[in-house]
Formats: structure tokens, C-alpha cells, sequence
């Protein structure tokens, strides 16, 4: 599978902007890329408000979904992209996967939400979520998801062979993008993919740094900092080939537990 991460420098609120982006990178990648990746909350940016950030949620199916659903049909690359949910009172930090048809396969809202802000915008996710795109099965993260071992491993145990985390993560946190995401590939056996921002929105600073990991833990493409198109071709066979050399997921013995006191 090609795949391919914007890491890009959003404009908070702007979904006209936003789109654009999207659409000129899509457009540039059809026939070179089966899914496109972009960051966490792409669909409005990342630092705004939370009365702005409610505001400017959409449900599922709402107007940018639409053009989203288009843009893929048109070029016939999937589209996994970050957006606040709106589903009925209740908003949502979630990723929509769109298919090179255009049909939408597969919602998956944050578990871990890390912050006052992000607690006083959405609710919280309650499921893993899983689909199937050339031969893999993707399961998707977001953010500070990715950051807790049982997230990936529980991703690993549904039968993902890579794992997507679109993220907003802070330049004074890069070590997490640097040194974090390649332990969650090699401890799993799994291919992971971490979509960051590049440059800045109002008092926050990315540090970019956007990496396709492969299972056996080495950098298959790594982004600096400015704005940036990554890309990638997955090996299914390097999954079986990485656990069978790294035994873990057959070797846990996580049912132990300690004396009776």
C-alpha cells in the first residue's frame, strides 16, 4: 500500500482554506498514493476555543464530509481526515475514513482526551475501530491515544497491521514523535503512522516531525518541520517477517498477577 501524510500549517476556523489544501495535495498524489492522511482536527485546526470549536462542528455527513467524499472519487485516493463530530449535542475529536469511491468506511472518536480544553470541546470516544484497505487492517488513533502502549497494543490484538494516529503535537513534546512512535512499531510488530501540524497557531508552536514507522521500528519517512507531503510503500509481508523476529505479542503473559497479600 502507498501511503502518504500531510503534515500541514493550518489556518484555525478556516475550512475553505483547509479544503483547498487538501484537494491541491490530493490531486497531486491520484494514481501515486491509496490513502492520504491528514492531522488531527484538520477540518477546523486545532487551537481555537471551545464555545468556537462546537461551533464550527459538523456531523458525519455534513458539508466539508461531502466535499471530502468527492475529492476522493475524483482523485481515487482514500482520505482519512481529523474533524469535530457533531452528533446531535455531543461533539467529538474524531477521524472520518473516506474510500478512493468515496464512500465513508470507517468513524473513530479519541478515547484520551488530554487536556481542560480538549475536555471542555468533546466527549469522549468508547471504541476501537478497525477497517480494511489493500490488504491491511488499519486501525486508527488520535493523538494522545497512540502515546499509552495498551492503545496500540489493543489495536494489534484486533488484527491491525498498521496503525494511524493523526496528531497535534507541541515542538517542546518532539521526543514522543522521535522516540515514542517508533517503540509502539517495534513493540507490536506494526506498521504506525503519525500525521503531525506544521508551523504554528496562535500561542502554540508543532514540531511537525511526521513519520511512517515500519514494523521492525525503522523510519520508512520522516518529515522536519515545515510544511510536508510524506510518502511510503507498506510491505504486508514485513508484519509476520518483524514478529516473528521480535516474539512479543506470542510471549506476554499479562493474566500473571501478584501474591495475595
Amino acid at each position: 500500500m502507498r501511503l502518504a501524510l500531510l503534515q500541514n500549517d493550518s489556518v484555525p476556523g478556516d475550512k475553505a482554506w483547509q479544503l483547498t489544501a487538501l484537494r491541491e495535495v490530493a490531486q497531486h498524489l491520484s494514481n501515486r498514493a491509496d490513502l492520504l492522511v491528514t492531522p488531527e482536527l484538520f477540518m477546523t485546526g486545532y487551537r481555537l476555543p471551545a464555545v468556537e470549536m462546537r461551533a464550527l462542528a459538523e456531523p458525519a455527513d455534513g458539508a466539508f464530509a461531502q466535499a471530502v467524499s468527492a475529492l476522493a472519487a475524483e482523485t481515487g485516493v482514500a482520505i482519512l481526515y481529523g474533524f469535530p463530530e457533531r452528533a446531535g449535542d455531543v461533539v467529538y475529536n474524531s477521524v472520518q475514513v473516506f474510500d478512493g469511491k468515496g464512500d465513508s468506511i470507517a468513524i473513530y472518536r479519541k478515547l484520551h482526551l488530554p487536556s481542560a480544553d480538549e475536555r471542555d470541546a468533546f466527549a469522549m470516544g468508547d471504541k476501537l475501530v478497525t477497517f480494511d484497505l489493500k490488504g491491511f487492517r488499519i486501525a486508527p488513533l488520535i493523538c494522545y491515544d497512540v502515546e499509552f502502549p495498551e492503545s496500540v497494543r489493543a489495536c494489534v490484538n484486533a488484527g491491525a497491521d498498521l496503525v494511524i494516529a493523526p496528531t497535534a503535537l507541541r515542538k517542546h513534546w518532539a521526543q514522543i514523535a522521535e522516540m515514542m512512535i517508533p517503540v509502539r512499531a517495534l513493540e507490536n510488530g506494526v506498521f504506525v503512522a503519525y500525521a503531525n501540524q506544521a508551523g504554528s497557531e496562535a500561542d502554540w508552536e508543532y514540531a511537525g516531525l511526521s513519520c511512517i514507522i515500519g514494523p521492525d521500528g525503522q523510519q520508512l519517512a520522516r518529515a522536519a518541520d515545515e510544511p510536508a507531503v510524506i510518502l511510503a510503500e507498506l510491505d504486508h509481508g514485513a508484519v509476520a517477517k518483524a514478529r516473528e523476529r521480535l516474539t512479543y505479542l506470542t510471549d506476554a503473559r499479562f493474566k500473571l498477577v501478584g501474591p495475595a497479600l
